[in-house]
């Protein structure tokens, strides 16, 4: 279940705050940010399992490439929503 809730904060969420943000008039980059913060959350708060730490040092490296996969989801969602706006 901690998967699947980490892959709908790591793809459909980002997407979804870009869009939000850009139809509040805000810029992208707060969607991306939303989005982030959910992704680190969704990642680190499931229960670890028996003699594991929560977070380990190569799980950063994991985690900085997911934002910016994350941060570049919300930039498309807003992108998305502004060229729909204009055709419409």
């Amino acid at each position: 279940m901690a998967e699947v809730l980490f892959v709908l904060a790591a793809f459909a969420l980002p997407i979804l705050a870009g869009a939000a943000a850009r139809l509040l008039g805000r810029p992208w980059w707060w969607g991306a940010l939303v989005a982030v913060v959910v992704m680190l959350v969704a990642a680190i708060a499931p229960e670890p399992e028996e003699g594991e730490s929560r977070l380990v040092a190569g799980d950063l490296v994991f985690l900085l490439i997911v934002a910016l996969v994350v941060a570049g989801l919300a930039w498309l969602g807003a992108r998305l929503v502004g060229r729909f706006a204009r055709s419409a």
